[in-house]
């Protein structure tokens, strides 16, 4: 069992509860839209994690 909070396995993306589905969603604008759009999403929500989110580093399968 990983502590990932979020895993992204070939088409699949599943997560944890609450934060970790900010964190997986920001992933995915990151994916879709690049590091740069899905960093400034997260200042705009005001979203700051810790550890630091890194845009586009899930813990794959």
């Amino acid at each position: 069992m990983s502590d990932a909070p979020y895993v992204v396995d070939d088409l699949l993306l599943t997560s944890q509860g609450v934060s970790a589905g900010i964190d997986s969603a920001l992933w995915l604008v990151g994916r879709l839209h690049g590091r740069e759009h899905a960093r400034a999403v997260r200042r705009e929500v005001q979203y700051d994690p810790a550890p630091p989110y890194l845009a586009d580093e899930p813990l794959a399968r």
